[in-house]
């Protein structure tokens, strides 16, 4: 379906509500990254890289398509991979964040795209059930679960109202090589990140979120596969970086994609 806005109105959108921290190709040979106004190199590679890296064996999980698929996008930003999942025939798709701010860059690519069958919602994983939002195939986990104070509370929630595959992508804890042969434990290092502010440079995740300080779990890759097995997806794979190009993070081991799925 054709956009009902014109190219100037999604230029003036994209130039008023940046920066973007997906880049998502938009009508008329635009898209919401603008060089000038980025803050960081990975909001340029963050949707094309994982979908590169974890789609596959996402679709091959769902038995070969994510046609009719229910789709539940957790802490979706502006809306890149929920985008993604459309595109891939997807029945329904929930993006859900906790900012107003990226709720109304989705909202607008959304509307650019002329995408039905996505809706976006500010809403927190807390109040996710599935007297709310049905129960839903495939959940993304992507970026979110280093960031939150009761991580197993959190993805308790989002396990009850997945009845499928969850795909989590996260920042990972890594133990010095030296002692890593001998030390397979599950982990947590807790971290009290600096809190940023519309000026910062360097961030575009935490650029509208709450100015209060917050502590922050960040788990090794036993901490998160061992809990995905502990909420009830006894088949939990880490994906390898096997393709060429991704970011650097994935190679060296400080970011990691798990694929969880029920049977």
């Amino acid at each position: 379906m054709q956009t009902d806005l014109t190219e100037q109105q999604i230029r003036d959108e994209v130039h008023r509500l940046a920066p973007f921290h997906h880049r998502v190709e938009l009508p008329y040979h635009l898209s919401t990254h603008l060089p000038e106004r980025s803050r960081r190199p990975v909001e340029y590679t963050r949707v094309s890289n994982l979908v590169q890296h974890a789609f596959p064996a996402l679709i091959e999980a769902c038995g070969g398509s994510l046609q009719g698929k229910r789709v539940l996008d957790v802490a979706c930003n502006c809306g890149g991979f929920s985008v993604e999942a459309a595109k891939l025939n997807s029945e329904y798709v929930l993006g859900i964040d906790l900012v107003d701010r990226y709720i109304e860059q989705a909202n607008f690519i959304k509307r650019a795209l002329c995408l039905k069958q996505v809706e976006f919602k500010r809403m927190d994983i807390d109040s996710l059930d599935e007297s709310v939002g049905g129960l839903f195939d495939v959940t993304f986990c992507f970026g979110i679960l280093y960031h939150l104070e009761n991580p197993i509370h959190s993805m308790r929630r989002l396990a009850s109202v997945t009845k499928g595959c969850m795909l989590v992508d996260t920042d990972i804890m890594r133990t010095p090589a030296y002692v890593r042969p001998f030390f397979k434990n599950p982990l947590w290092l807790m971290n009290f990140p600096a809190v940023s502010s519309t000026e910062s440079t360097d961030v575009t995740t935490s650029l509208w979120r709450s100015r209060e300080r917050r502590v922050q779990f960040t788990p090794n890759e036993e901490a998160v596969a061992d809990l995905l097995k502990f909420l009830g997806f006894p088949n939990v794979r880490k994906l390898k970086p096997v393709q060429q190009g991704l970011e650097k993070r994935y190679y060296t081991g400080v970011r990691a994609t798990f694929l969880a799925v029920r049977a």
